[in-house]
């Protein structure tokens, strides 16, 4: 599992929040904001500073959704 499929597991609205922490716009649907999220790993930005813009408890929701919990 890449980390795009990956996000795909988390809810919109755990997504706006990590793109509004990480100072980046958060309109448009799921598919937008996760390109948003991935565009930055591919850029700037490595996976686990991506992760902590989320909440604790959206990435063990996310986690559990993909059987790693």
């Amino acid at each position: 599992m890449d980390f795009e499929e990956f996000l795909q597991h988390f809810r919109s609205d755990d997504l706006s929040y990590a793109l509004k922490s990480l100072k980046l716009p958060t309109t448009g649907n799921k598919p937008d904001r996760v390109s948003r999220l991935v565009d930055l790993e591919k850029t700037e930005a490595e996976v686990k500073n991506i992760l902590r813009a989320f909440r604790v408890d959206d990435v063990k929701r996310a986690v559990k959704s993909v059987g790693l919990l």
